[in-house]
């Protein structure tokens, strides 16, 4: 059996790390013996996928087509206003190299979430020419997110496999029938414990240049935030960066590093941007409570008992709160972050629901790996 993961950004988001670890881990528990392959557009930033044995990374980038390419395009652009086949002959490589593969898997949770995706679309029609068996693979989808073109991408694939019940249903008003709910795959991640961590009760927390474009000020209230936790609490804050990507201005640490250096702060901790997604797991176990914007935060956070506020920007942290609690327990928009006051109110909310939160993860988080593992399984009904 060999497996293709496909729509991969890179690992300099440690979510897509952690998707690809606990993916391929999932795979081989089921299809004992498989070869998994991925194909990757930042291919540069995967080496620190170099220790799964056996795992192919391919970069996945437009090729220089030819003279009568060019021509052939232009026509097909200019008189069919169609870009198909732009795509089927820049990307020829890796359509081709899909032709080795059993099962083709979309990895990327948020891939309909931004954006047309006409790249992943156009390569999910190729696949489906060449009669592989197709997965939208933990993924979460807004009823914001559709537009017709992506609907028909979606009813082409064999499965979608929904990581929380909130893009289930959203799907299935939208008439598919092709949808399935079971968890995201980091829930299996391994967690990598620190030898050394901060002293005392520790609040992880999250920000990033993403939630900030949709919430002007972000920066001030939180470095005035940071000052009040030092002041009013005994709590240390650890700054966790978990996406490191400069270009489109999309980096964790320098974003958080250049609040903190504004702050008046003494003890706020804000940890390296080189650790792996196993690693700031564990720091996240450690943590007495988390607030975070990047959702595999919030999944590293979850699996390990740790009580989250989840500061949404779109259906996912909404959906996966609303799975594991039966509500959307302790989640707020970012866009109503407009004060310090306002973060400290979901620090002092989050606070008051940590008992309540531990006990209900406790109960069900054997269950939510056990459903991550069944995604696993469940392919084997589509080979």
């Amino acid at each position: 059996m060999k497996i293709l993961l496909y729509d991969h950004s890179g690992c300099f988001n440690r979510g897509c790390e952690a998707i690809v670890r606990s993916t391929v881990g999932i795979l081989r528990k089921a299809f004992h013996g498989c070869e998994c392959s991925l194909l990757s557009y930042h291919p540069e930033e995967d080496m620190i996928l170099s220790d799964i044995p056996g795992l192919t990374v391919r970069g996945m980038k437009a090729q220089r087509m030819g003279h009568i390419q060019t021509y052939v395009n232009a026509f097909y652009y200019k008189i069919l206003h169609r870009s198909d086949y732009y795509y089927r002959a820049s990307y020829a490589e890796a359509i081709d190299f899909a032709r080795e593969h059993d099962i083709c898997l979309i990895i990327g949770g948020d891939t309909f979430c931004y954006g047309d995706n006409e790249l992943c679309r156009a390569v999910t029609a190729e696949f489906k020419k060449l009669g592989k068996c197709v997965v939208l693979w933990g993924c979460s989808i807004g009823k914001e997110d559709l537009s017709e073109e992506k609907l028909a991408t979606l009813r082409s694939i064999d499965g979608i496999f929904a990581r929380e019940p909130l893009t289930k249903q959203v799907l299935e008003e939208n008439g598919l029938t092709n949808v399935r709910l079971f968890a995201d795959p980091a829930f299996t991640l391994e967690t990598k414990k620190p030898e050394n961590k901060p002293a005392g009760k520790m609040l992880g927390l999250n920000f990033s240049p993403l939630v900030a474009k949709r919430c002007p000020g972000l920066a001030g209230c939180v470095a005035e935030f940071l000052e009040r936790i030092e002041k009013e609490t005994d709590y240390t804050p650890v700054l966790i960066p978990h996406v490191m990507i400069d270009a489109g201005n999309n980096n964790d640490y320098a974003y958080m590093k250049a609040i903190a250096e504004k702050a008046k702060l003494t003890r706020t901790v804000i940890l390296p941007d080189n650790l792996s997604a196993a690693e700031y797991k564990g720091y996240i176990s450690e943590c007495d409570m988390l607030i975070a914007a990047r959702t595999h935060t919030t999944i590293a956070a979850y699996s390990n008992l740790v009580p989250v506020y989840a500061l949404s920007y779109s259906i996912k942290a909404r959906g996966i709160a609303k799975d594991l609690f039966g509500k959307e327990l302790c989640v707020k928009s970012i866009s109503e972050i407009d004060s310090a006051d306002a973060l400290f109110e979901c620090f002092r909310e989050l606070e008051a629901s940590c008992k309540d939160m531990k006990n209900t993860l406790a109960k069900i988080i054997p269950a939510k790996k056990e459903l991550s593992f069944a995604a696993g399984e469940a392919l084997k009904e589509y080979v």
